[in-house]
């Protein structure tokens, strides 16, 4: 769960980072970066706090000011790399319990049907 969260916080300054050098949002007197500054950034997964990782189309998203050169916060440097930067494998997606959602498990045809069906039996 550390390992987590220290990935998680590490993103996050990247895209603290990112926010700022694309629209040069940060305020003189705002919280020193990254937010929330009270986490030690050395307990962050350093390696990817500063790295832009491209899920555009094309390779363009790697020419901003957020994907190369010194980072706002003045602690890295920001680096590009095409996409995922880890082997693991995707996981498979997740298949919710229907019951927390109130579907069924039947197609979308089917499961019209099924309503049109307890409308008419309502309505007698």
């Amino acid at each position: 769960m550390r390992e987590l969260l220290s990935f998680l916080l590490a993103r996050d300054t990247m895209h603290q980072n990112q926010w700022i050098a694309a629209a040069e949002l940060r305020e003189e007197g705002a919280e020193d970066l990254p937010v929330p500054s009270n986490f030690p950034q050395r307990n962050e997964y350093i390696e990817v706090s500063y790295q832009y990782l491209n899920f555009s189309d094309g390779p363009r998203a790697g020419e901003g000011r957020w994907a190369t050169g010194p980072t706002p916060d003045g602690k890295g440097e920001f680096s590009y790399h095409e996409g995922p930067t880890t082997s693991a494998p995707m996981p498979p997606p997740t298949h919710p319990d229907s019951r927390f959602y109130g579907t069924t498990e039947l197609p979308n045809t089917m499961e019209k049907v099924a309503g049109t069906t307890q409308e008419k039996l309502k309505k007698e």
